[in-house]
């Protein structure tokens, strides 16, 4: 018999999940799923949303999975110890680890146990969904735009702090604020920044990486645009005496939208 290990903390579970299972049971006779305890939630996203117990009943309920086991985080924060378990549980057995598309032969420490088959792109490379995205739209408040989407991180009378994300090939108008100035952190991507702190004619570009901050000033014109793959991921921190939406003034969108 073929033993088939996924494993995963799974906090939401969602429809993405449920594809990777199916995918894993394919390739084998007996699905066993790992599931990660509260605490390696804690460690890796800073709390879990639904605890052990509650993900252990809803996954064994699934048609595809045959057994969900619990244990202990090996030193790296991997399932090496899982796997040890279900060597001895099925000792005569191939068993066989599935991973999913994010995860490759050289950032697994899981590679060290012995008597393994290793099996990656399980489900595709493409993530149908993640359990981060479905915990940030239920957190923050969000708006879809023909550039991309922002949410709204935080707020009070005088700041207001957003997650822009840009989508390849797209940018925001060319604009400025009168109430307003805004720092730009790229948290992650990267952009293109035309800015002017005098007249619209006189902008400049400005190429912006991983890290990289980006003052725009009250009054100065600007416009990020995503040439890129790939996302541009921008944390905006807005100040000043107003952080209403009404206090842009819009002098051409982007084309390329």
């Amino acid at each position: 018999m073929k033993i088939i290990v996924v494993s995963g903390g799974f906090d939401p579970i969602h429809s993405g999940h449920i594809e990777y299972f199916k995918a894993a049971k394919r390739l084998g006779d007996h699905l066993v799923v790992a599931l990660n305890s509260d605490a390696w939630l804690k460690r890796k996203k800073g709390n879990f949303f639904m605890p052990f117990t509650e993900r252990e009943i809803i996954v064994s309920n699934l048609r595809v999975v045959d057994e969900v086991i619990g244990f202990e985080d090996d030193s790296q924060g991997g399932c090496s110890l899982a796997l040890e378990d279900v060597k001895l549980k099925y000792p005569a057995d191939e068993i066989i680890f599935c991973n999913g598309g994010d995860r490759a032969s050289h950032n697994i420490p899981e590679m060290a146990v012995e008597g393994i088959t290793f099996e990656f792109s399980v489900g595709g490379d493409h993530k149908m969904n993640s359990s981060s995205s479905l915990l940030k739209d239920w957190q923050y408040t969000s708006d879809d735009r023909v550039w991309g989407k922002f949410y709204n991180l935080f707020q009070d009378s005088r700041i207001k702090v957003k997650e822009l994300i840009i989508d390849p090939g797209k940018g925001i108008s060319f604009q400025r604020h009168q109430k307003r100035s805004e720092v730009w952190f790229i948290s992650k991507g990267s952009c293109l920044v035309k800015h002017s702190s005098t007249e619209p004619e006189n902008a400049s570009d400005v190429e912006l990486g991983t890290d990289d901050i980006f003052h725009v000033r009250q009054g100065d014109w600007h416009q990020l645009i995503n040439p890129s793959a790939a996302a541009c991921h921008v944390i905006e921190i807005q100040y000043g005496e107003s952080t209403s939406e009404d206090d842009i003034e819009r002098l051409f969108f982007y084309e390329g939208n």
